[in-house]
């Protein structure tokens, strides 16, 4: 089996033992599983609610009966249904996905293209003075918690110098004009990508220095400087060609962190996105919703990391042929 079709096979896999423990954990968590999938409190519920219940979820038949029919739902788009927002999961969830992808798909961008640019350059003038300052800079950076970066960013930015909004995503009069509004839009993302985008951007460009100056030492860049090649080929042939693939899955794998991070981001800039929703959700341990955000959330890292094997592959085809693997 090739190697790129073996990651994708184990990256589905993975998908699959998502599901399964998604489907366990609240039947396998210490209480009663229609309390679990309902939300609902011991004390305020009848016998009659509990039994109702307990036939609607299906609690009432062999475990391998409801497995069969939780996948049937996912494979129809079904999540399920949520007792505490009295609406489906995929309804609940179609409302504030919008929101989170306006904060993650900019932070994705900006972070890889920071990362990449920076991490190249002091990579290739390893130990000179940029590559001390900005890479003693970017580890502090690492060890600073995102809940912490945040709220400095609201006190400094948004309080005392009053250069953007507090919170979420638009302000209470929306104005008319299409453009004006775009650009209130524009200023209220400002903070919350800004810092998810410091938060994410050390550990890529961390990765992408390191193997940079490793490889401006390496063989083939000796060979082709004794051949006589310009510096510029030697940076943007060989040594970026060589670098960028575990650079470019790397950011497949930052697709999970910053889904995590934006859950702490959202609630602090008010933003009501799925970050918000799994923080609601387990306050009022509502477990449809719960298990409709984990399995999104595992399929958009699952579809990121094929993603970007099918880009590794195109980019470089020593992937292809396992040449990594062989070496």
């Amino acid at each position: 089996m090739k190697p790129t079709v073996r990651r994708i096979v184990t990256s589905i896999l993975c998908l699959v033992v998502v599901i399964i423990l998604n489907f366990l954990l609240p039947r396998m968590m210490p209480g009663d599983p229609v309390l679990m999938l309902t939300g609902i409190d011991e004390d305020a519920i009848s016998q009659a609610q509990y039994e109702m219940y307990k036939e609607k979820l299906g609690l009432d038949r062999p475990l391998i009966e409801q497995f069969a029919d939780y996948i049937s739902d996912l494979s129809g788009g079904n999540l399920g249904y949520s007792y505490h927002y009295k609406d489906t999961v995929a309804n609940i969830m179609a409302q504030r996905v919008p929101a989170t992808l306006q904060v993650a798909i900019p932070t994705i961008i900006i972070s890889s293209l920071c990362a990449l640019f920076l991490g190249y350059i002091t990579g290739y003038r390893k130990n000179s003075k940029l590559d001390t300052l900005l890479t003693s800079s970017f580890i502090v950076v690492h060890a600073v918690p995102s809940f912490l970066l945040a709220m400095i960013m609201v006190t400094v930015f948004a309080y005392h110098l009053g250069w953007f909004p507090l919170g979420g995503l638009s302000s209470i009069r929306v104005p008319d004009s299409a453009f004006l509004a775009f650009l209130d839009r524009l200023k209220h993302l400002v903070l919350p990508v800004t810092t998810l985008t410091i938060a994410s951007v050390p550990g890529k460009y961390l990765l992408l220095r390191n193997i940079t100056a490793a490889a401006k030492d390496d063989k083939y860049v000796i060979y082709a400087r004794a051949r006589g090649l310009s510096e510029k080929r030697i940076i943007f042939v060989h040594i970026l060609r060589n670098t960028v693939q575990p650079f470019i899955t790397m950011v497949g794998l930052n697709v999970g962190f910053i889904i995590a991070g934006s859950m702490i981001i959202e609630n602090i800039f008010s933003i009501n996105g799925m970050g918000t929703l799994i923080y609601q959700a387990t306050s009022s341990r509502d477990f449809p919703t719960l298990q409709g955000c984990l399995f999104i959330t595992a399929l958009a890292v699952v579809i990121a990391n094929i993603i970007t094997d099918i880009i590794c592959v195109a980019i470089d085809p020593k992937v292809r042929y396992g040449v990594y693997e062989s070496d």
